[in-house]
């Protein structure tokens, strides 16, 4: 039986990915900065701050994983670029306490959930980047989990931890918040047909084209991956990515088709990221050969789950409310 440690557990991803692990049959253990809601029957969840050396290696040392998989950090692109100094020591002092705690688990294998976004300048070559390609990051975040990248590569090894680095592309899903893109657009259209705001949505540059899975396909890579745990090389990386680049135009179109009401669009500067690559897709053939993983959730269906969750999100508040 696997021992399967799941940072940042409460997170967006982790809602979907423990389901998907216990269900395994493993034992698994979730940590994160807050409470978890929703948490799957079995899973032992404690509130740990990974700048919480102590409470993070006492945590560690109890529950001895097998597998770690590290969701926790700051993900949010537009965040990092507000407040860099906070997603270095999140993403790479936090990382630091995570591989001083793991020193109690040798033998362990420990997937490091970096960014496809670390590819950056290496996008401008217009295909879809298989894990060959050299990362040239642009931008804070990127960066974080790069510098994470290398800090595993140089540390695990001494304390005989083996690393897989998985590099997930744009993911979107219930439970998403609104500082990334897709959920922004839902959460404005909910409360547009809500009436709770004017029938007009902000956006900012739609003309870029970026790789979308719903995070239910995502999780399924990661629940995967772990699975065939014993069978992966040191030092892997995996993209998990859909190869089929959209723009973020066609992604708000698609909302825009199943909104209850009109709505007029307005390009927000505050909105339009500088240095934007215009077009950024992984290839995921090594994910592929490794689990026989792809997608399954049709787009389609991945539009309707985003919609859907906001529109029942905002209900939820306005019920608690009332």
């Amino acid at each position: 039986m696997k021992r399967i440690l799941v940072t940042g557990a409460a997170g967006f991803v982790g809602g979907h990915v423990l389901p998907l692990l216990t269900s395994a049959g493993d034992l698994v253990a979730g940590i994160g900065r807050g409470a978890a809601p929703r948490l799957p029957e079995g899973v032992a969840y404690e509130t740990v701050d990974l700048l919480d050396e102590a409470a993070l290696r006492s945590f560690v040392d109890r529950f001895r994983p097998t597998e770690i998989l590290h969701l926790a950090g700051l993900a949010s692109v537009a965040d990092s670029a507000s407040g860099p100094g906070q997603t270095w020591r999140v993403n790479v002092n936090g990382l630091m306490n995570l591989v001083a705690a793991v020193e109690a688990v040798p033998g362990c294998t420990f997937f490091d959930v970096s960014s496809g976004e670390v590819y950056g300048s290496a996008f401008l070559a217009g295909h879809a980047l298989a894990e060959a390609a050299e990362p040239q990051p642009r931008n804070t975040y990127a960066r974080s989990k790069w510098v994470g990248e290398q800090l595993l590569r140089d540390l695990l090894p001494r304390i005989g931890v083996k690393l897989v680095v998985l590099r997930p592309f744009n993911h979107i899903g219930p439970g998403q918040d609104e500082r990334f893109v897709v959920a922004s657009f839902a959460g404005q259209i909910a409360r547009i047909e809500a009436g709770l705001v004017p029938p007009c949505l902000e956006v900012g540059n739609l003309s870029s084209y970026r790789d979308f899975l719903d995070v239910a396909d995502v999780a399924q890579a990661y629940a995967d991956l772990i699975g065939q745990a014993e069978f992966l090389a040191d030092g892997s990386v995996f993209n998990i990515s859909s190869g089929q680049p959209r723009t973020i135009a066609s992604v708000l179109e698609d909302l825009r088709a199943r909104a209850r009401v009109p709505f007029e669009i307005r390009v927000a500067p505050e909105r339009v990221r500088p240095a934007e690559i215009p077009m950024a897709a992984g290839d995921a053939g090594l994910l592929r050969a490794m689990t026989g993983w792809r997608p399954r959730v049709a787009w389609d269906a991945a539009v309707n789950r985003v919609l859907d969750d906001a529109r029942a999100r905002l209900a939820g508040v306005h019920t608690s409310q009332a």
